[in-house]
This record gives C-alpha cells, structure tokens and sequence, in this order.
C-alpha cells in the first residue's frame, strides 16, 4: 500500500519527559547534569514520541536516531524501543504529577532493548547478547528499533541487524494493532541524540552487510557543532 512519506516524521514530545533538555523541534534530546541526593536509579531519563508510531505496511513500526555523544565508561549507553502505554496518561494534573519510573522496564506494555545484555518485554527481564561490544569509542552512530508485523522486535546499529527476539507466546508479542509509542531511555551514557525524521527501516541487504571499520552514519549540516562542549563537561541547561 502506498506510503505517504510526509507522515513519517517523528519527533519526542515536551512532556512527561525526564531529566532531559528537548531541542531542534523536539528531535533532538541532551541529557541533564545529575541531580545530587536523587538515586541514578530513580532519576528518569526517557523520552516519548509526540505521537503513536505509524505502522509500514510489510515492515512494522521503526524509528531511528543518530547518537552524538556518549560518555565515556558506561556500561549501558541507552535502551529503546515501543512503548503501548499512551505517554499523555502519565502527566497527571498540576495538582497530582505523576512520577516517571527510573527506568522504562518499568513502564507497563513496554518493549525496551539495547541496556548491558538486557531486553525489557512488558515486565519481564530477558538476558540478550551485548549489541554494543563492537561500538568504537567517540565516534558517532546510528540506532534504530523495529517492531515487526509478527510481534518481535530488531534492534538495529548503523543499520546492520544486531539483535531479533520474538517471544514463542503468541499472546506475549508486540500488538500492532495498538498505538505504539517510541522510547528512549538515556539511562547510561548517552549525553546527545537526535532523531533521523524520515527514516525507513533499513533493507535486508543493509541488514546483513559486512563490518565495514570505516562506516559512520551521514552528518546532517551542523552537526559537528557543539561536539566539544558534548565531550568536555556538560554544558549549562
């Protein structure tokens, strides 16, 4: 079926958001400096897509980003995928906010992948593989997350399939008929990201393409700017 291109476009949206600093429209994200006496696991750190993700016929639900700056030493950098909670029930009113969870594993129906060899599956724990033990050190990547027509969910790095789980319980896969909401969770080290707005889900040949040592994922313009301050110490937000 025909897909109209101009809808494709992604975007997070300004609240609930966690402890983070929304820019360029809302596609791109910068974590915040740590607030002291707060738990790192308390703290949330996630963000949601302004809108329900449109399902592509044939291929599911995707959303990628491009990962700027991570900082350094973390063991996790990030995790994300799907979320079937609508994000707008989690503002609660003036009078009675309601509290992120520190993390999105704990977001009921939510679908999250990509933490240090975890997968989140509406609740339950899965020990997975590693997807970024090949990732070199400060160079810039992309990251995109694939909610399949059968339920499952690929996890994809410069836009190579790094990571497939779809569970055996029919029951226990990804509804698509629902509205799927994308996740972020800077819960590790990413420090800044930003969406790739009108990004398709990569073809089998991407897919399964070698290593290439030397690949790195196109620079939009003025991209480059602002890398030391994301390398160096945090800058004022």
């Amino acid at each position: 079926s025909f897909i109209d291109q101009s809808t494709m476009s992604i975007k997070f949206r300004e609240e609930p958001c966690g402890e983070l600093e929304l820019k360029v429209g809302g596609l791109q994200v910068l974590r915040k400096a740590h607030k002291p006496g707060i738990p790192h696991k308390d703290e949330p750190k996630m963000a949601f897509s302004a809108e329900p993700l449109r399902s592509l016929a044939g291929r599911g639900c995707w959303f990628e980003m491009r990962v700027d700056a991570l900082a350094g030493g973390e063991m996790c950098p990030m995790g994300l995928g799907f979320t079937a909670t609508d994000p707008g029930t989690l503002k609660g009113t003036e009078e009675e906010p309601i509290k992120l969870p520190g993390s999105a594993a704990n977001l009921p129906k939510s679908y999250v992948c990509g933490y240090l060899r975890s997968m989140y599956w509406n609740g339950e724990q899965i020990e997975v593989d590693n997807v970024f033990g090949k990732l070199k050190p400060a160079k810039t990547f992309t990251i995109g997350a694939l909610a399949t027509v059968t339920g499952g969910l690929e996890l994809f790095i410069n836009r190579r399939l790094v990571l497939s789980y779809s569970p055996e319980d029919l029951l226990n896969r990804i509804d698509l008929e629902q509205p799927l909401w994308a996740v972020l969770d800077c819960a590790g080290g990413l420090k800044k990201g930003c969406l790739i707005p009108d990004s398709l889900p990569p073809t089998p040949e991407e897919a399964s393409a070698p290593e290439d040592d030397e690949a790195t994922p196109d620079q939009p313009e003025g991209a480059e700017e602002g890398e030391e301050t994301a390398e160096g110490e945090p800058s004022e937000g």
